[in-house]
């Protein structure tokens, strides 16, 4: 990505990124503080942003963690989840998860889960269904941690690919 479409990314997004961090903390020059940073962290990661992937959603993830760390740093409370619930509408475009959105790509995802091998698919249900963590996992598989790493890494990545592919056919049919 060159840096013009990364700096107007950045841009049309950084109000949401605001409002996470607001949400956060409830304190405004803190927020602006953690929005800094994420905006730092977010230009020198951004070799590993994923081109389809959502770039809002992407720099909340890291203002979470930044969040997370300047929480710890200096012990700060957290605000309640129900003002986080109350004011989720202020970081989220609504129109982008109405109920019908996520039950299409549930369905998508169900059938590339189905389309892994089956050691991809066992390790994925087990992470993600059974909760179970990779060292458990390999454990259970028999194999080395490492093993079930590079297997979760590519089965991610080829179930992002594969919904991916599915979401732009079934937009594809209701045009």
């Amino acid at each position: 990505m060159d840096m013009n479409e990364f700096g107007r990314l950045c841009e049309d997004h950084r109000r949401a990124v605001l409002s996470y961090a607001y949400a956060c903390c409830r304190d405004l020059a803190q927020a602006e503080d953690i929005v800094q940073e994420t905006m730092l962290i977010a230009l020198e990661k951004r070799e590993h942003y994923f081109q389809n992937a959502d770039f809002g959603a992407w720099l909340v993830s890291i203002a979470r963690h930044v969040w997370f760390r300047e929480r710890g740093r200096r012990k700060l409370q957290t605000a309640s989840p129900e003002f986080v619930e109350a004011n989720a509408m202020l970081v989220f475009e609504p129109e982008l998860y109405k109920d019908e959105a996520w039950e299409e790509e549930r369905k998508v995802l169900e059938k590339c889960i189905e389309k892994l091998s089956g050691p991809d698919r066992t390790i994925i249900r087990s992470h993600f269904d059974g909760n179970m963590k990779y060292a458990e996992i390999a454990d259970a598989m028999k194999q080395g941690l490492s093993w079930v790493k590079v297997r979760m890494h590519r089965a991610r990545q080829a179930l992002r690919r594969c919904v991916d592919a599915g979401l732009r056919r079934e937009r594809f049919r209701e045009a």
